[in-house]
């Protein structure tokens, strides 16, 4: 791949990147399902636990009705081009995460995630995130 290739790879990346973290921190289930691959590859590490497309829906279907708010961000964000169709992206977080009833949690940590292009849309197809107390 030549260097405009490699940045344009690049860059569709951190657009999605950006839109996860949007959809994430707006609680918008629906979006930020989307950036997970359908196409029956996906899978993740969430905390050393294995846990498929399914499992991630349910759960972010069930905690995310029951915030109140979840702050934060990426950061440290680095994009590793592996081809046309394949980038990983590695990235630092803190959050801040209000309950319903105003408990809140703060965590930190790191995440890991290998994005695909199929038909013109980058998705994930596996991740890995690790969360320790702030």
């Amino acid at each position: 791949m030549n260097p405009e290739q490699q940045a344009a790879v690049r860059s569709a990346v951190e657009r999605r990147m950006l839109s996860f973290e949007h959809a994430e921190r707006s609680l918008d289930v629906d979006a930020l399902v989307r950036h997970f691959s359908d196409a029956g590859d996906f899978y993740m590490h969430n905390d050393g636990q294995l846990m498929s497309r399914d499992a991630i829906v349910a759960g972010v279907s069930q905690a995310f009705p029951m915030l109140r708010s979840l702050e934060g961000g990426f950061s440290e964000l680095q994009i590793h081009v592996l081809g046309a169709d394949a980038a990983l992206a590695t990235a630092l977080f803190e959050e801040t995460i209000t309950t319903g009833d105003g408990a809140v949690v703060r965590q930190r940590g790191a995440a890991t995630w290998l994005w695909r292009e199929r038909n013109g849309e980058w998705t994930i197809v596996y991740g890995h995130v690790d969360h320790y107390p702030a």
